[in-house]
């Protein structure tokens, strides 16, 4: 006996099977893993600062920043530092996180990290990342075009330049000057602008149960 294609498949069960393969897709997506921003540098000169110092970056597509941390040659440059105050500013100035770093802090690649709650980075706007000591100076490297190295950063982020302020765990500002350098103390880890698991399971389990309720209305 010959079967016709899709004689098998009630009205609308076809559109129902389509939005699960539809819905895996996108979990399967949400699901890759989390991306360090700054990957190395090379060529770096040294100095003190008693102040916020960091880098601006852009994004060029939507990101959730997760976690917060600082390059390990902040703790083998400065090695009586217990805590670095690391945080990360928005277009405006607002403090949108922040946490405390030391040498026992998870570390992964070349910098250690603490997790915060996720922030969302908008692409075009311009974000500030800093960190600082509250027991006084702190010996950072300085890389990129200004010392004729260079520092390599996820195709996600687009670095602009150094940031540093007046005083203080404060907003650090842009400085003027080519793009493409960094202090080179704070980083952060991303993901993809997507809800986190427990979204995308209700996210699934609520499109299932549309797909499931259009395909009682079709029949």
């Amino acid at each position: 006996m010959k079967l016709r294609t899709g004689a098998l498949l009630p009205k609308g069960t076809m559109k129902f099977l389509l939005s699960i393969a539809a819905l895996a897709a996108a979990c399967n997506g949400w699901a890759q893993g989390t991306s360090e921003a700054i990957l190395n540098y090379s060529n770096s000169i040294s100095g003190l600062v008693t102040a916020t110092a960091g880098w601006t970056f852009q994004t060029t597509t939507t990101l959730f920043a997760t976690e917060l941390g600082c390059f390990t040659n902040v703790f083998y440059n400065n090695v009586s530092v217990t805590t670095i105050e690391v945080g990360l500013w928005g277009p405006d100035g607002s403090l949108l996180a922040s946490n405390s770093i030391t040498p026992a802090s998870t570390l992964f690649d070349q910098s250690r990290y603490g997790s915060i709650t996720p922030v969302l980075l908008n692409p075009g706007l311009i974000y500030h990342l800093g960190i600082f000591f509250t027991g006084g100076s702190l010996g950072l490297d300085v890389a990129g075009s200004s010392t004729g190295g260079s520092v390599s950063t996820m195709p996600d982020i687009h670095l602009r330049g150094t940031a540093f302020s007046a005083s203080g765990f404060a907003f650090p500002a842009e400085m003027p000057g080519p793009d493409g350098s960094i202090y080179a103390g704070p980083n952060f880890r991303y993901q993809g602008g997507v809800p986190e698991p427990s979204a995308c399971v209700l996210l699934c389990l609520g499109g299932l149960l549309l797909a499931a309720r259009r395909t009682g209305n079709a029949g």
